[in-house]
């Protein structure tokens, strides 16, 4: 069993690699992170750091990166968990640089279109994995 993150951090491969599929800014640097809002167990909320998908340049291009991403996993594991899976329905956006998560807002994920182009290239699962 296999562990898919849906972030990756500011430092990874993937960014540096792929630039064109995070929401960066002209000097490479993320214009906002994620994290989770303010709740009854942090009044300041979560501020995880990890830079954000840019999901229309994804979208744009069939989800390239996370088939790629999710086809080499399945070459190495019989099952994955996808960690934050909620995070494909809607994520929560901080602007990078603040302090706490206190002035994030929510953004609508790619839902159930990303899923449709990796079994659309990967077949049905757990065929492919």
């Amino acid at each position: 069993m296999g562990d898919l993150p849906i972030y990756v951090a500011e430092d990874s491969v993937d960014v540096w690699s792929c630039p064109q599929e995070f929401q960066l800014d002209e000097n490479l640097v993320p214009t906002e992170v994620a994290g989770c809002p303010p709740d009854g167990f942090s009044a300041t909320g979560q501020l995880w750091g990890n830079p954000l998908f840019d999901w229309d340049a994804m979208a744009a291009n069939g989800y390239a990166w996370w088939v790629r991403r999710i086809r080499h996993l399945c070459g190495i594991y019989d099952v994955l968990r996808i960690d934050h899976f909620r995070g494909f329905a809607g994520y929560y956006a901080i602007p990078y640089g603040d302090k706490t998560a206190e002035n994030g807002r929510w953004r609508t994920g790619p839902g159930y279109a990303l899923f449709a182009a990796v079994k659309k290239e990967l077949g049905q699962p757990p065929h492919y994995c």
